[in-house]
């Protein structure tokens, strides 16, 4: 899901790393859905592109 949403925001991963405080490294795995992002990242994610939280998590 994340990997659309930054698609559509036209937002780079290393932009989101910086902008949310987490390594470029996490953001990449979390756009292979290797893992996912803690709650608090979800929110910051949410805050940072302007997207209601559950865009990100459905």
């Amino acid at each position: 899901m994340l990997k659309e949403v930054l698609r559509s925001k036209g937002v780079k991963q290393k932009w989101l790393a910086n902008k949310i405080g987490v390594s470029e490294v996490s953001v990449s795995n979390w756009v292979k859905e290797k893992s996912e992002p803690s709650l608090k990242n979800y929110q910051k994610i949410s805050q940072v592109l302007d997207i209601p939280l559950n865009q990100l998590t459905d």
